[in-house]
Order: C-alpha cells, then structure tokens, then sequence
C-alpha cells in the first residue's frame, strides 16, 4: 500500500486548484438569496441562538444546502467528507459511523463510548454511533462547525459538530416525489409531502426506500454476495403555531438497514500464515472486492425517535425546549479471523436508549450585551444483549461465551454566554458550562461448554457494578473585529471535554478517562469583487489529553487512552459566483497530528516473527493462543511507544473542488454537476505501520429540469474513476484488515414536485 505524503508541498499544489466548501453555520439556519444576481449568496444563522450573518460569526463552519448536496453527489453521512475537507468519517463494522474533525474523532466504538463530533439532527442529540449513518433525501441543510462545542448546544464535543435540518412542515401544500435505478440492480424511491391541516396546523411526511440487490463482491468460500444493502427510513411532523409568537413541533422517525457487511478482509496473511489476496486470485476472484470467510457477513441495523420541540418569544427574551427519546439497536454477525477455518465468530447484539432535554433562553434586547442561558439532561443506557462468541477458540468449537451489560448515564449541565459589543465592529464572547456525567456499570458473562457430559455445562459469572462520575468545567472566548464591510478577523481559545466511560469489551474490564481539548484557532472571513467571490482561513492549535484509541484482539475491540497529542493545521474555504449560471465551491484542509506522549501503544509485529526478536520480559502477545514464536501469521501485540506518530485516521491534507452550471433552453434547463476530492492518506494504527494510500474520487450529475420547473431527470455518478480505497482499516492479532468503501456507481433518478 502506498505510504502518506511526507511533504506538504504536493498538498500545496492541490490546495492551489481547490478552493473551499461553502461557509456557512450551525443550527436552524436559513438561506437567504442575495438580491445580486451576480454575487454569492447571503447565509443567515443562528449559530449563536439568534440571526446573524455567516460572515459574521467568529467560528470556523461549512454548511451545505440541498442543491450543493447533490451537486457535490453527497447523499448520507458517510458521502460528507467529499465536500468537507477538514472532515474524515471512517465506517466501523461496516454501520458505524466514525466522523473526525482536524484529527480529533473515535477510533472505536462500543456501548457508553460516545463520538468527540457530535451529530445532531433537528437539535436532537445522537448518542449511539451506529444511528448516525443517515441518509439526505429530506435534507434542507447540513453544517459541519469545526472545533470543541459545549457553551452553546446540548452534549459535549472536542472534535466538532455536524447538524442535519430536515424539511419541516408548511402551510402551503407542496411536496416532490421520485425513483431511481442503478448499477447492483439498485433501485431507489423517496417521496415528502407538507401543508397546512388547519390555519394553525401543518404536516410533514417522507420516507425512503433503496435496495442494491447485488453485492459489491462475493464470499468464494459460501459463494453468496458480499456489500449488498437494503435500507428505510420514514419520518413525520406536526407543526402547531397558535400565534406569531408560539411555535410547537412534534416530531417522530424511523429508520432501518439491512446489509451483508461488514467485508473485512486481511490485506496479506492471516493467522494461519495464508496469503489471502493470492487464494482469492487462485479462486478467480477479485481480491479488492471478495472476501473468504467461513460465515457471510450480516448486520441490521433499527432506530427510532420521537421529540416535541416548543418555542416561545416574549419580547425581550425567547425559549426554546427540545423533549426527544430515541432507541437503536446494532446487531452484526461476521468471522474476524481471516480464514476459513472456525476459529472466531462474533454475533453481536446491542441496543443504545437515550431521553434528553434540553432549554434554552436567549436575550433578544437591542443593547451592547447580549446572552444566552441553557440547561441540557441526558439519560442513557447502553449495552450488549447477549453478544456471542464461538469457534475453536471457545471451547473447542463446542460452545459459547455471551456478553451481557448496561452502562447507564445522567449527565446534567448547565451552559452560558455572553456577547458584549465594543461599538459597532467588535466583540468579546465569553461562555462557561458546567457538566457532571455519572456513568453505572452491570455486567456478566454466560459461557457455555459442550464438552462437560452429559449434557454440557453452563456458567453464569458474577455480576459487575460499578460507578463513576466525571464533573468539567469547560468554556469559550472569543474575539473578533470587523475591519470593513468585507473583513472579520477573529481569534478564539475553547475548553472542550469528552467523558470517560467503561469499556466491558476489555478483560478485565477497564474505566476510560475523560478525553480534554484546549483549542485556540485564528480566523478571518472575506467577500470580495464584489461579493463574488467567498474566502475564509483559519489556522488551529489544539492541546488533546486522553485520547481514546480502538484495538481489536481476538475479534473483541476494546480502547484505551493515550496520554497526549499535539494537533494544528489550516482550513481555507472559497465560493466564487463565477456567473449567475456558473457556481464553483471547494475547499482544503492540511492537519500535523502527533501523539506526544503515547508509552502504553499497542505495537503490532507480523509472524513468524523475526530472527532475533524478544518478547520483552513481563509480557505476551495478546491475544495469542499457544507458543507465539511458532506462529505462522497475523500479529504479535505488544505494548510499546507510539510517541512521535501520527493519529489514526487523519489525513495529513485534504481537498475538493466541485461546482454547478446551469444552461437554460427552450425545452427546460440543464444543469451539470460535479466534485472531486483528494486524500492524502492516513495511517490505521498508532505504530503507523497499517496505512491507507493517497486516493481521489470524483463524482458527477446532469440533470433536466422542464419548463414547468416540476420535473426532473438526473443522471449521477459516484466514484467514478473506480478507485479502490478503505473505509476502515487496522491491525489485530488476525492480522492486518479491513473493510473497503464502494466501488463506481451510477444510475439515473426521475420525479416530481409541486
């Protein structure tokens, strides 16, 4: 595989043809169209809980409107990256999603461990990382807001946040519907409709269907299709408004995902020492694509969620109250072992229910200060329903071990900020928020072995309970200062923190500490030539303490801190309005991300191991069942210094550039679409030796609109270059592995709406 950059100066080269993904904002925002035909678009926000101008807002953002979703070909989660550069989202066992932010994110995943880039979807906090994977069909808006979160939205972030707005309920009846077909036999059908019921009551209905019936590729060992998906979603809304002044929404969704996944498969040898490209090649397959496996990879995924949002204005101050309940569960049954032989089969079952409330007050007075006063609770309970391990490492191929566990979270906090205006052109921003998480434990093992007669023997062990409660204090200053009607320039200091949690996969259980985020960041934010042309530069520094990393040992991931790291680096972001009919976005991120202290890192050598090799005193391979010295493949792990290395799964420079152009006729308008994006690569393990090569994807639209402007035809490409990358990758005693992202898609989309 090919090694990441060393130098920036290629990173460069690429950063002079990129520009950067629109500015934008955080949370129910709206876009407002300039009246100059000819300049960029006026973005209107509320990132700090009232309107304001994007171009206004001392932070770092990147928002996308449903037109740029699709024209830069984003339609899920995992698609943001694309079009946001400073943003990398790995997949998890193929329906976990892992976004990271400027080299701050999760490596791993398990009950009680939250992601450091909070995802929020309509204001309500998503807990569980496996019901963040969403798709966009009824997306009015996303926004990505860069940097540690927590004086001014509900739950904690060190690494950033990501806001999805889905299209809410209308008085005027309007609606739009459509199908689709690709390439995997996909077919794809969506529809929204919205209106007024009464004078003070409006609806809102979608629902999303796809389902791609041939896999990507195939397991040769069972000769069933791999990557295949089938997946829903529904979502309702019930807008009340009673007066001008009152506004209440109740809200519920569902969603659902069935998927032969996840694909891993061992980049050279297992653990047997077989080189698993070259049987897959022998065996006629493509080894970028198949897998070997003696059981086919199945996973489901099921969500749902309901939330009562109220809004009130009175006059010199407005609340807000967003009431929301959500329950997911993630099962998933795959063989982590790399071969053929039942050694390890892991059938995982878990389930994440979370209530939250969350309040806030907002001063809307005229005068130099302004503030806002917020209170956010949060009850969780997360765990493993029985999640079963067999094999020949369980008893001979004669039994079982199944998890059961609950870690249980209350976390109160209570969050303020204050503006104060220095004349018209500057601002000082102060907040301070308080949080105490408490986090309960109970856990116990039910092990099962077939070979005790007569009828075997079954061993419940003793139940854990444990507690613990983490309490931070955390903030944000800011300031910034208007030097004309086209230049801001501000600098920002924020504190943020992540809360520890148990991690029950590790034996013995183990408490993981909190992870802490000292940010400071620099900014300017620019229209020029006459608003034609949108350019923000920011440069970062962060302190992180107790970074959290994944390691799967014998197909069980666990995670552990490293002490510490270093990170900074530079966003840019350019839109130019190159006519009223020609618009180009994009964007660049370069990140130096090193652990700085990092003496307790898992270091993986390859077997056989090496002439001369000495495990050192005190320790053994983990994982490893028999002599190690005798093995013939996958890895020893050993504990040892990362100090020095790169973060996992953090490009050093990123890019893309996309755009749109639309060309009016006489049977309607045409519109042609496209992005690219480059990686510079990423390593997948903190000894640096698993790594991802640099990689470019590139997608593209043209879409027919009628005359009529209520019909549509859009031809869409993904990836169109077919290139093969990984969406996850690591090192483990199996070896090392991974799951890869999809290959070239297309297909066409045809509808309607009113």
């Amino acid at each position: 595989m090919t090694n990441i950059p060393t130098s920036v100066s290629p990173a460069l080269r690429h950063a002079l043809l990129a520009g950067a993904a629109a500015m934008a904002c955080t949370p129910q925002f709206a876009l407002a169209q300039s009246t100059d035909r000819g300049g960029v678009e006026e973005i209107i926000v509320t990132a700090q809980k009232r309107d304001e101008s994007a171009q206004d807002v001392p932070i770092a953002i990147t928002a996308l409107g449903s037109d740029q979703l699709k024209s830069a070909g984003v339609t899920s989660t995992v698609d943001l990256k694309a079009a946001v550069p400073a943003l990398n989202i790995t997949t998890g066992t193929g329906g976990i999603g892992l976004p990271r932010i400027r080299g701050i994110g999760a490596t791993g995943q398990g009950p009680g461990i939250e992601n450091p880039v909070a995802v929020y979807v309509d204001g309500v906090y998503y807990g569980a990382s496996f019901g963040i994977l969403q798709n966009f069909f009824d997306t009015d808006q996303v926004t990505v807001l860069k940097g540690p979160q927590g004086t001014l939205f509900g739950r904690n972030a060190t690494g950033g946040l990501i806001q999805m707005s889905t299209r809410g309920p209308d008085f005027d009846w309007n609606g739009k519907a459509e199908i689709g077909y690709g390439n995997y036999d996909t077919v794809h059908s969506a529809a929204y409709v919205s209106g007024g019921l009464t004078d003070t009551v409006a609806i809102s209905l979608s629902g999303q269907y796809d389902n791609q019936q041939d896999g990507f590729g195939k397991n040769l060992f069972t000769g069933n299709d791999i990557q295949t998906n089938t997946s829903w979603a529904g979502r309702a809304k019930l807008l009340w408004k009673p007066s001008a002044l009152t506004k209440v929404t109740l809200a519920g969704d569902f969603n659902g995902r069935n998927s032969a996944a996840p694909a891993f498969r061992n980049f050279t040898t297992n653990a047997l020492g077989q080189n698993v490209p070259a049987q897959i090649e022998a065996l006629g397959g493509d080894p970028h694509r198949d897998i070997l496996a003696d059981v086919d990879p199945y996973m489901t995924t099921r969500a749902w969620g309901t939330s009562l949002t109220v809004e009130q204005d009175f006059g010199s101050v407005s609340l807000k109250s967003i009431t929301a309940y959500r329950h997911s569960k993630f099962n998933y049954n795959f063989d982590p072992d790399g071969t053929t032989v039942k050694r390890i089969e892991v059938d995982n079952h878990l389930y994440d229910k979370q209530f939250t409330q969350e309040v806030n007050l907002v001063s809307e007075g005229e005068g130099p200060f302004k503030w806002v006063l917020g209170g956010f609770y949060m009850h969780g309970n997360a765990g493993n329903d029985g999640s079963r391990t067999t094999g020949l490492f369980t008893f001979g191929n004669n039994g079982y071990v199944e998890d059961y566990n609950s870690i249980k979270l209350d976390s109160f906090a209570g969050f303020a900020e204050g503006t104060y205006s220095f004349g018209e052109n500057t601002h000082l921003i102060a907040g301070i928020r308080y949080t105490s998480d408490k986090r309960s434990l109970s856990a116990y093992d039910v092990s099962f072995n077939g070979n005790v007669p007569p009828a075997g023997l079954t061993t419940i062990s003793d139940t854990i309970n444990e507690g613990k409660t983490f309490n931070k204090v955390t903030w944000r200053l800011s300031l910034d200062h208007r030097f004309s009607p086209e230049l801001l320039a501000y600098a920002s200091y924020n504190r943020g923190f992540r809360s520890g949690t148990f991690i029950t996969q590790s034996d013995p259980i183990v408490l993981l500490q909190p992870e802490l985020v000292d940010a400071y960041e620099v900014g300017i934010k620019s229209d020029l030539f006459g608003r034609r042309v949108r350019f923000n530069l920011s440069g970062y520094f962060y302190d992180e303490k107790n970074i959290q990393v994944m390691q799967v040992i014998s197909g069980a991931q666990t995670v552990y801190n490293a002490d510490g790291a270093h990170i900074y680096g530079i966003d840019a972001d350019l839109t130019w309005r190159v006519t009223s009919d020609l618009r180009l976005f994009g964007g660049f991120n370069w990140t130096h991300a090193r652990y700085t202290d990092f003496d307790t890192a898992i270091i993986t050598t390859p077997y056989p191991l090496p002439a001369g090799f000495t495990i050192p005193t005190g320790q053994t391979c983990l994982g490893t069942n028999g002599n190690p010295y005798a093995q013939l493949g996958g890895n020893c792990l050993l504990i040892g210094d990362a100090s020095g290395n790169k973060l996992q799964n953090t490009p050093s420079f990123t890019a893309s550039i996309g755009g749109a152009y639309d060309l009016e006729t006489g049977i309607g308008k045409f519109t042609l679409a496209g992005n690219y994006y480059y990686n510079s690569g990423f390593v997948g393990s903190p000894d640096e030796r698993v790594k991802q090569g640099a990689y470019n994807t590139a997608d593209a639209s043209l879409s027919w609109r009628s005359a009529s402007d209520n019909l549509f035809i859009r031809l869409w490409g993904k990836n169109l270059t077919n290139e093969f990358y990984w969406s996850q990758i690591g090192a483990s005693n199996s070896g090392d592995n991974g799951t890869y992202a999809a290959p070239r898609t297309y297909g066409v989309t045809a509808g309607f709406d009113f």
